[in-house]
């Protein structure tokens, strides 16, 4: 096993099993009631609202032209294949996302963002390991990822949880590659 922080990880290094609701070690007394999971077929509400919530800066970094916005609300309409959906919830409110796409290959993306109030929580880390423990679990051997060129804050997290940057994507922004 890799040496990575990993919060949904027990004592023995043994990540919670990934497709089902794990509740996250808190990091702080607020944080006690953080639970990442699938998104289920009544989330479509919680979604529209996470996204409608994001500033300036994160639909700059992203959700420039909607386009992640629509990739999440596929799910509620035609429920693609290769996509895998979770939300980090708390208290009833959506407060994080993440998802995986072209998981038909061997090393698929992601795309991740947490919402305003809630960042420098952890929860971001909390959302990688999340998704790499699923990527694993389906016999992936690493995540792909891009980040806007003016995103330091997701480029630190990216880079301390083990993600090392590739060089430039074509689309302008930053490529990481995380392995296993």
């Amino acid at each position: 096993m890799d040496n990575h922080p990993c919060s949904l990880c027990d004592s023995n290094g043994q990540c919670a099993a990934p497709g089902k609701a794990v509740a996250t070690q808190p990091v702080s007394q607020e944080d006690a009631n953080l639970t990442i999971r699938p998104f289920q077929p009544d989330d479509q509400d919680a979604v529209v609202g996470f996204f409608d919530q994001m500033g300036g800066e994160t639909r700059a970094f992203f959700n420039r032209n909607d386009a992640n916005r629509t990739t999440a609300l596929r799910y509620f309409s035609d429920k693609p294949e290769d996509i895998r959906y979770f939300m980090a919830e708390q208290n009833g409110l959506m407060v994080g996302y993440v998802f995986l796409f072209e998981m038909n290959r061997s090393v698929p993306w992601l795309g991740i963002a947490v919402r305003e109030e809630y960042k420098g929580r952890h929860i971001g880390r909390k959302l990688l390991a999340y998704a790499e423990a699923y990527a694993k679990a389906q016999g992936k051997g690493g995540i792909l990822l891009t980040t806007h060129v003016s995103n330091i804050r997701g480029q630190s997290l990216y880079e301390r949880c083990g993600y090392e940057r590739m060089g430039m994507h074509q689309s302008g922004e930053v490529l990481y590659l995380r392995r296993w």
